[in-house]
């Protein structure tokens, strides 16, 4: 049986491809590393239901914990209560709710939540994506993550919620920021990760594939207004994500995906 209009509209991989495309830009590393969520996105316009669900991640109020540290129990939580699924691409309250009843969530969904528990618990936040040139089905769709600035240790450090990770050269209590990654993996220098959660067991050939990859390539995503995504998600709700990201792209107020200069 043939796909719907629908179907097509929703997940054809040619609509994906040209709204890669058409949002994609080179920036130099200094200029992506002045971007930070946060500066888009003020506490104020992130949606009850967070502040709600924050309670329970920490329980305790005025604990005090390093950035890094608040990053990482937030990371373990949202890992540890969503069972994940299928992809979401709601708004970020929908999408929130719909994990949390066990109704899907994919790493980019993780990477969308998890932005906006930093912003509420006043830890700088990035969104990165990794884009693969791959035949392998299973890496070849990329793959999302996240960077917190720790004042501790006075830089960006790379976390990935979905698979619980972060990254070291030698010492694993010095982490890796993206770019200190990227400068590893170029001299083709030795990176270890750190498994932070101990419930969660990622597949460590799946982690190679997708970050030791030759053909991996990170890209930051800026630009992304959480109230401006949410209102047109929930609006047009009856439309494909594909036709609301493209009304959100004509409005001149679409996410931008940002490419590191060094990569050519």
């Amino acid at each position: 049986m043939g796909k719907s209009l629908k179907w097509y509209l929703r997940r054809h991989s040619l609509l994906y491809k040209i709204r890669f495309r058409l949002v994609s830009k080179k920036r130099t590393d200094s200029q992506l590393e002045k971007y930070c969520y946060n500066d888009i996105n003020p506490i104020n316009n992130i949606p009850d239901i967070y502040f709600n669900i924050n309670q329970n991640i920490f329980p305790i109020k005025n604990e005090d914990r390093t950035d890094l540290k608040k990053a990482l129990k937030i990371a373990r939580w949202l890992r540890n209560n969503i069972p994940g699924g299928a992809g979401l691409g709601k708004s970020s309250e929908t999408t929130l709710r719909k994990m949390i009843k066990g109704e899907g969530g994919v790493c980019s969904d993780l990477a969308q939540v998890f932005n906006n528990f930093c912003v509420i618990n006043d830890v700088k936040v990035k969104e990165w994506g990794l884009k693969i040139i791959s035949d392998n089905p299973s890496i070849r769709g990329g793959h999302s993550f996240n960077e917190i600035y720790s004042k501790e240790f006075e830089k960006w450090i790379l976390i990935d919620v979905s698979k619980s990770i972060y990254f070291y050269d030698l010492n694993p209590k010095q982490p890796l920021s993206v770019f200190e990654y990227m400068k590893l993996k170029e001299e083709n220098k030795k990176i270890q990760f750190l498994i932070f959660n101990k419930k969660i067991v990622p597949e460590k050939k799946r982690i190679k594939a997708l970050y030791f990859n030759s053909s991996s390539f990170p890209f930051l995503i800026t630009h992304y207004c959480n109230k401006t995504y949410d209102y047109f998600l929930d609006k047009l709700d009856f439309l494909p994500e594909s036709i609301v990201h493209g009304i959100i792209y004509l409005t001149g107020k679409s996410y931008v995906f940002e490419f590191p200069i060094r990569q050519e």
